[in-house]
Order: C-alpha cells, then sequence, then structure tokens
C-alpha cells in the first residue's frame, strides 16, 4: 500500500507508487507480455481513472468494468490475479469509512471485477472462434493440417476452466470437457444422453429451439445470456451460456459449440460487497442506509392510513464501557443489545438496524396488538436491564429513547429520521434511561438550529462573523476601563445573532475552536490599532467551557502574544468556572500555564459555591464574573434589598473579595441595580445601563471618550 506519509491519496507519486506494487503482484500471478516500465505506466494510468472515478460517483461502475477489461488485455489473467489486484485497490482506495464512500470504493471492486470477467469470456469465446476459422482452413488445406488443429482444438477443450460441449442439430451433446462436468455434476457419459434443453427451465424450451434454427439459418451468429441451469443434484447453478454454430462439410452437418462459465464465484463476491455496504460488520444488523431504503420502501408500499412507529435509541455512558472495559467488551455488549432488540420485534411487523455506534432503530408498523409507545419503550429499558455477562462482570447498559409515530401518508423518511433524533436529544436533556416523544412544536427551531450549524463552517469562512466590543466599567469611579470581545452574526434570511447564539450554534456545529481562535487575532489586532493611537484599554474575551478545556489554547495564546509589540498582560482570558469545576483538570492547567505568560486569567460563570470559593484561593484569578443567571436574579428583586437572595448574594461578594478578587456583574440595565451592585462590594461591571456592544469604529469613539484603564488586581 502507497506510503500514507510521503504521497496524499490520488496524487501522482501516489499513483506511481500503487502502479509499481501492482505490477509486482501481477508478474508473481501471471505472464504479461511487456517491459516492467511499460506495464508500470499502463497501470499507473489505470490507477488514475480509478481514482477519478471515486472522485465523480457517476462514473464509478464504468471506470472499474473499463479497467478490469484493460487487466485482460494485459494478459493479467493468472489464477490470483484478480483476487490480488482486488485485495491491493481496496486497501489503497478506500478511505476512512463512511457509508455512502465505502458504498462506492465496494461498488467500483465489484464492477471491476464484472468488467475483468467480462473481458476474459469475451476473450475464451474469440479463442474458440479462431479455432473454428483454423479447423475451416486447415480442411481445405490438407489433412495434416486439419488433424494439427484439431490436436489445438482437443488441448483447448481440456484445459479450459470454462465448461465446453459440442452438440448436434438437435442440441444433445456429443462430447464434453471436464470442466463442464464439474460446473453441473454430471459424467461425461451423463452429459451426452442429455440435450442442452433439459438443462434448462421447461418455460425456456420454445426460446432455444428459436435459438437453433435461427443459428442454423445463419440470421444469428451467436448466443451469450446469464442463465440458471439444472445440476445433477437438482440444484441450479448460475452462468453465462454462450452458443454458437460449428459448421462442417457435407459428411459433418452443422453442430453447435456451448461454453457455459460459472458466475457462482463473481456472483458471492458481489452479495457478499453488496451485503457488507448494506449491513454492519459488528451486529449485521442493516447499518443506516439500508434502513433508510426499508422505511422509504414501507413508505410508498403501505396504505396511507397505516401507521408507523420509529425507535431510536442511544445507549448511555458507553464511553465508560469501551474506555474501562475495552472495545472488545463494547463490541460484544452492542452484539447482545442488538439481538436483545430483535427478539423484541420477533411477533411484529419491524425491523431493527444500527444506524450509528451505540445507536440502533426500531421501526414497527402499528397493528391491533402492537404495544403501545409508553409500554414497548419500557419493554426496551426491561431487556437492557438484564445484565450481560463478560467474564466476571454484569453489565446492563440503559438507553435514551426518542419516539416518531406518524401516519403513512404524513411523513417522508427524512423527516421521520430527523423527527426521532429530535426527540432523542430531548429524552437524553432528561437524563438516562429516559424517552421521548418528538415534540412538532420544537420543529421550528430545530431545523432552523441545525441550517444554521450546517453552514456556519462556510461562513467563517467567508468572513460573515463580526467582532464587537462591550464597554466595561469600574463601579467606584465610574470610568471606561476594558472592552469584552463579543461575536455577531448575520445570516441570510434570519435575524441577527449575539455572542450567546454564536457559541451556542458554535457547539453544534463543530467549529467551537476555530471560531475562538479567529475572534482573539482579531480582537488583538484591534487591540494594537488603539494602543498605537494612544488607546489602552484592556482586551476581555470570554471563553466557552469546550473553548476553556481545550488542551491548544496555551499554545494558540502564546502564538497571539508572543513575538508582538503588545505586552501580554493586556489580554484577560475569562475562563469557565464550569470547566474549571469539572473532572478532567484541563481548564486548571491551563490557567496554571497561561500564568506564566503574562496573560491574566479571570473565572466567568461564578455562582458563589464553596468548591469555587477555594478555587479563588489556589489558584491565579484576576477576577470573578458572575454568571448571567445570578445577575437577572438579583435583577428581578434588586429593589427589595431584604429579599433572601439578595443577602446571600451579598454575603457572598465580601468572601470572594477577601480572597484577593474582584467580583464583576454584566447584565446591568438600570441606574437602581448598578447602585445595588456598587453597594455590595461589586468592582466592576458591564450591560445596557453601561452601553451595547459597538463595531470596532464605535469603540475607537467611545474609548476617545473614556478615562485610562482601571487595574482589575488594583
Amino acid at each position: 500500500m502507497p506510503d500514507q506519509r510521503t504521497a496524499s491519496w490520488g496524487s501522482e507519486p501516489w499513483c506511481a507508487e500503487l502502479a509499481a506494487q501492482w505490477a509486482r503482484r501481477l508478474d508473481r500471478t501471471s505472464y504479461v507480455p511487456m517491459a516492467r516500465e511499460s506495464l508500470e505506466d499502463r497501470l499507473r494510468e489505470l490507477v488514475g481513472e480509478l481514482v477519478d472515478a471515486l472522485r465523480t460517483s457517476d462514473e464509478a461502475e464504468r471506470a472499474g468494468e473499463r479497467v478490469g477489461e484493460q487487466l485482460v488485455r494485459l494478459n493479467a489473467t493468472g489464477e490470483d490475479s484478480l483476487a490480488r489486484s482486488l485485495d491491493l485497490l481496496c486497501r489503497a482506495l478506500l478511505p476512512a469509512s463512511s457509508d455512502e464512500s465505502t458504498r462506492q470504493v465496494f461498488g467500483l471492486l465489484a464492477s471491476l471485477a464484472s468488467g475483468y470477467a467480462a473481458a476474459d469470456r469475451a476473450t475464451v469465446l474469440d479463442q474458440q472462434e479462431h479455432l473454428r476459422r483454423a479447423l475451416l482452413r486447415s480442411k481445405a488445406d490438407s489433412e495434416h493440417g486439419l488433424r494439427a488443429s484439431r490436436d489445438g482444438f482437443r488441448e483447448i477443450f481440456r484445459t479450459t476452466p470454462v465448461g465446453v460441449g459440442i452438440c448436434d442439430r438437435q442440441g444433445t451433446f456429443l462430447e464434453v470437457n471436464e470442466a463442464l462436468e464439474s460446473i453441473l455434476g454430471y459424467s461425461g457419459e451423463e452429459l451426452r444422453s442429455r440435450t442442452l434443453a433439459e438443462l434448462l427451465h421447461p418455460d425456456e424450451a420454445d426460446f432455444l429451439a428459436n435459438t437453433y434454427a435461427e443459428l442454423l439459418r445463419g440470421t444469428r451468429d451467436e448466443l451469450r445470456e446469464r442463465r440458471n441451469l439444472l445440476r445433477a443434484d437438482g440444484g441450479e447453478v448460475w452462468t453465462r451460456v454462450s452458443l454458437a454454430t460449428l459448421p462442417g462439410g457435407e459428411e459433418l452437418p452443422g453442430r453447435f459449440v456451448v461454453m457455459v462459465e460459472d458466475l457462482r464465484e463473481l456472483s458471492s463476491l458481489q452479495e457478499r460487497l453488496q451485503h457488507q455496504t448494506l449491513h454492519d460488520a459488528v451486529t449485521g444488523l442493516p447499518n443506516r442506509q439500508h434502513f433508510r431504503s426499508r422505511l422509504e420502501t414501507a413508505l410508498a408500499g403501505l396504505p396511507a392510513t397505516e401507521r408507523l412507529t420509529l425507535y431510536q435509541l442511544r445507549l448511555d455512558g458507553f464511553e465508560l464501557i469501551n474506555e474501562g472495559l475495552g472495545y472488545e467488551v463494547g463490541d460484544e455488549i452492542v452484539r447482545t443489545v442488538a439481538n436483545r432488540l430483535q427478539g423484541l420485534v420477533e411477533d411484529e411487523d419491524g425491523l431493527v438496524a444500527r444506524i450509528g455506534g451505540t445507536e440502533f432503530a426500531v421501526l414497527i408498523r402499528q397493528e391491533q396488538y402492537t404495544p403501545e409507545i409508553s409500554e414497548f419503550a419500557e419493554m426496551i429499558n426491561e431487556e437492557l436491564d438484564e445484565p450481560i455477562y463478560i467474564g466476571e462482570n454484569g453489565l446492563a447498559p440503559t438507553a435514551s429513547i426518542g419516539v416518531i409515530q406518524r401516519a403513512v401518508g404524513d411523513r417522508e423518511p427524512t423527516d421521520m429520521m430527523w423527527a426521532a433524533e429530535v426527540a432523542l436529544r430531548g429524552a437524553e436533556q432528561a437524563g438516562k434511561r429516559q424517552w421521548a416523544l418528538f415534540d412538532p412544536h420544537r420543529a421550528p427551531s430545530e431545523r432552523s438550529d441545525a441550517r444554521l450549524a450546517a453552514v456556519m463552517p462556510g461562513a467563517l469562512e467567508l468572513g460573515e462573523f463580526e467582532v464587537r466590543y462591550r464597554p466595561w466599567v469600574s463601579l467606584a469611579e465610574g470610568s471606561l476601563f476594558a472592552v469584552e470581545v463579543r461575536l455577531s452574526w448575520q445570516p441570510s434570511g434570519c435575524a441577527e445573532l449575539d455572542h450567546d447564539e454564536c457559541l451556542r450554534l458554535a457547539e453544534l456545529s463543530g467549529i467551537t475552536l476555530p471560531l475562538r481562535d479567529w475572534m482573539l487575532r482579531t480582537a488583538w489586532t484591534q487591540l494594537g490599532e488603539w494602543h498605537a493611537q494612544g488607546l489602552r484599554p484592556q482586551l476581555i474575551a470570554g471563553l466557552s467551557p469546550n473553548q476553556s478545556r481545550d488542551p491548544d489554547l496555551v499554545a494558540v495564546v502564546r502564538d497571539l502574544v508572543d513575538g508582538g509589540e503588545l505586552d501580554a498582560g493586556w489580554l484577560r482570558l475569562c475562563v469557565s468556572m464550569k470547566a474549571l469545576m469539572s473532572s478532567g483538570g484541563e481548564a486548571r492547567d491551563n490557567v496554571t500555564t497561561l500564568a506564566g505568560t503574562g496573560v491574566q486569567t479571570a473565572a466567568h460563570e461564578f455562582s458563589g459555591a464553596p468548591s469555587e470559593l477555594r478555587f479563588l484561593r489556589e489558584f491565579p484569578t484576576y477576577a470573578a464574573l458572575l454568571a448571567p443567571d445570578v445577575v437577572r436574579l438579583v435583577g428581578e428583586c434588586a429593589s427589595e434589598r431584604d429579599t433572601p437572595e439578595a443577602r446571600a448574594l451579598a454575603g457572598v461578594i465580601p468572601l470572594v473579595r477577601d480572597c484577593g478578587v474582584p467580583v464583576a456583574a454584566s447584565g446591568v440595565s438600570t441606574e437602581h441595580q448598578a447602585r445595588w451592585w456598587r453597594e455590595a462590594g461589586c468592582a466592576i461591571a458591564s450591560g445596557p445601563y453601561y452601553g451595547t456592544p459597538l463595531d470596532a469604529a464605535g469603540t475607537t469613539e467611545l474609548l476617545r471618550s473614556g478615562t485610562a484603564p482601571y487595574d482589575l488586581a488594583g
């Protein structure tokens, strides 16, 4: 297999290396009448054709057939040539597993085998035709030449792997070779007492008789068709039958040459490839692609009033099993779960599929005695409650289940599968071992979120995001001391999304980290421009939990601040308190390491828990930003200073200050709230009362009207 470390998939070096390995394999299995260099050049062209075909899915099968035909023309027809070629190409061409790409590669290789076999069969028939013509020429020239030609024919007749028989005008076998005896399971003597018609289905007798007549009249040159022939044991064998005339002189009336090629091996290969494409390798269940196809068939074939119920379930916390006991144990549990789910639908018109790593789908046609949704969901969990014993361990995984039930005429397959996934996410949010019905009222927002998350990576690449800056002020002095970087995005056809919505959708989209890195680079560059103009605010950047625990965070920040004219101390990173309190420890490591770079860190989403106070004492933290929920709670009761909530928070703030850490509050919207926070001991604040996020130009004007920056640590 080409070295992936030195050549990328599909490149010229990659194709050349694959062609060289292919040539070496063919040299070991067949005689190719050309120089090694010429062979490698030709194979490189074929590799290029296969790579191009995989990049254009509708060309894959035709390209496979053409390449297979070219292998035969190169005389690469040794006993193991095809198997070794398929093995090499599978290893080289098969990309990272994905249902659509895997189907494409398998389809290409199957068509390659088909092309190879078809060309090989054509070559054999050409040889027979050449032999027939040679016999006629030899008879006309001399009896000696005729005998020589017959000897050659006999050798081919005896050694070819294709079954060959000579029949008279009525189709009775006169001569047969060993290959034909092996394919049909008859002895030579038994075959010579039978006709070709007896080996076909009785319904095809008229068709065969008409073919005989056309061949004898010369209105038809040959017959080539795939047919099931009857074996001696009563079974059938899938073959390609070729029938042509073998003309003779006056003393030797016209005869037929029958060639029978056994297609069972090729058919078996195609069936295996097809099965692997449509079924899960671990459980043998239909995969997502096959399940969707079966769902489409059900929706197209059942009356519109019939009701279908789709259960989509995902095993809870399965990563603990894989990581703690090993993936072999995980696979065994997945197989057991698959078997138990199949047992639940044995008496139903239903289907079970594995549509993901730990995801299963159960489709049931609702009939008179089919359990109701709640009953069947409980049956699933009761089945899973029974421990699965592997060695000394009894494991009982639970599952979250999403359910959608609709009349056949109400939904398309993609709608039902999407709705079941939405319901499943709702069940998982409720906790483990829960089930939930699809809520149609959530559908519009779910679809909108999915659409926005899908286009988000492209929006980032195209520069559709904007950076804005929210002012932070000193409550004691009333002066502007810092700006907080905030994201904004205006998707096409939607309202503008603020910072929190951008981060939420980024989590769904998977671009949380690239979005963070772009935001920090953009804001740091702008901060440098402000400093060049004599404006010196601190830059505050809040990070989400995933952004805070990223192992590459320190490297990203170092690349940002090293080598520039700005001192690292002008950047204040607000790390998520949720991430700091989690068990992994990555966020805490980041805070400790960042302290050595000169970047100052704060903890946001602070709620005043004892464990959070301990963190403020033990780690280098320069501010504690209160959680938005806490700020809103106080905002609702700020007019009542003696409420339990207000007293509790007023008691927490001095404790934080005793740790040497100032307290910050965001979301301050009124003068009354601002006065309450100042009197409670809060040092800094932001919110609508102090100004909404502005673009760079608007923030520049704001900074020009502000005072000197306030020192968070002071």
